[in-house]
């Protein structure tokens, strides 16, 4: 019975990292299939949105999820609002 509560919450402590780890993945996807999709966007914001994929990435590889969950999220947000002056935060 020990064994098997241990199993159980070795295996509910573990998800929420394979979870970030998949919305980090999720999110980066978004962003490819957004920049191919997505003419709307001017240059200055394709570059922002490149160069937070970029850091994203980085991140990832670093293993740092919450950085790439961050940075990815950025970008999509920056995509979702291209009429908003390229994120400046002006007018929110």
């Amino acid at each position: 019975m020990k064994r098997t509560a241990l199993v159980f919450a070795a295996a509910l402590m573990a998800s929420p990292v394979f979870a970030a780890s998949d919305l980090c993945d999720v999110n980066l996807q978004k962003i490819d299939d957004g920049m191919t999709t997505a003419p709307t966007l001017g240059e200055p914001m394709k570059s922002e949105v490149a160069e937070l994929k970029a850091e994203a990435m980085k991140a990832r590889d670093a293993g740092d999820e919450k950085a790439c969950i961050a940075s990815s999220g950025k970008a999509l947000q920056m995509m979702k609002a291209p009429g908003d002056g390229g994120g400046s935060g002006s007018g929110q």
